[in-house]
């Protein structure tokens, strides 16, 4: 009997340790065709750097800079040059997607001087999510977005006009920021 409570708890654990994910593993499994900007080796150094508390910075495909900003258990945010950033956070789900109880937001922000940003979804196994089942958001403009490692929402802020209306009847529309929290899916709360 004893024998058996020992294999049930070490079976138990061990399905617990499974569920535990961590975006350090994320990113190490993340195929090259993600970012075509960096390696499986350029993914690696920069885990190693970050973990040596070490200017995480490593040269990229295409004989640029990157950089990795931050790296926790569910955020990951990383610059892959001047022009163009990515962030990533695990997210949980309530109905497992994939067999996982996390799927993966990603925010390309591309652009210098006027910016605009492209929110995907993955599952664990980086099987891409149709975007749409997890977010709504106004199209009528462009918008940057942002996640943080603090909270599990995500932050829209409208980029504007590009130029002024060719002419009076031409609408202008105002510069707004719109947070949504997560449940789920993200709903503006406001």
């Amino acid at each position: 009997m004893q024998k058996i409570v020992i294999f049930l708890l070490l079976f138990i654990s061990l399905d617990t340790m499974g569920q535990q994910v961590s975006m350090r593993e994320v990113f190490k499994q993340m195929p090259d065709s993600i970012f075509v900007y960096l390696t499986e080796n350029n993914r690696l150094d920069f885990i190693d750097f970050i973990d040596s508390r070490m200017n995480a910075e490593v040269t990229n495909t295409l004989g640029g800079k990157s950089r990795m900003l931050q790296l926790t258990d569910r955020f990951l945010s990383v610059r892959l040059n001047e022009a163009s950033a990515v962030s990533m956070k695990l997210l949980p789900v309530s109905e497992p997607v994939d067999s996982a109880s996390h799927i993966i937001c990603m925010v390309r922000t591309f652009g210098k001087d006027i910016q605009e940003s492209v929110v995907s979804f993955y599952t664990l196994k980086w099987k891409p999510l149709n975007a749409a089942d997890y977010i709504q958001w106004p199209t009528s403009q462009m918008y940057v977005a942002t996640l943080t490692d603090e909270a599990d929402t995500l932050t829209l802020e409208s980029v504007g006009k590009l130029d002024a209306p060719a002419n009076e009847e031409q609408k202008e529309y105002p510069k707004m920021s719109i947070t949504f929290n997560w449940n789920d899916v993200f709903v503006n709360n406001n």
